[in-house]
């Protein structure tokens, strides 16, 4: 996989853990909550929690340094 492929998969990790933990956040707002509203339970941590992980790591393989290209060494009877 190039950098650039890898740099946009990293991207695309982030912004799915962005989401999942915003929902997690805002189950209750948005009717997923199912505790009753304005209480955060213990799957909406774990959501949140796993979000932010999955978040981490995508900035992880996004930002991560790619290899220089190998030098090629031309010896004289390369030439």
């Amino acid at each position: 996989m190039d950098a650039h492929a890898r740099r946009l998969v990293g991207w695309v990790i982030v912004a799915a853990g962005v989401v999942v933990a915003g929902v997690g956040a805002l189950a209750d707002q948005i009717g997923l909550g199912g505790e009753g509203p304005d209480k955060f339970a213990g799957k909406q941590v774990a959501a949140v929690v796993v979000g932010l992980i999955v978040a981490a790591v995508g900035l992880v393989v996004a930002l991560w340094p790619s290899r220089p290209p190998e030098p090629t060494t031309a010896g004289p009877a390369d030439r």
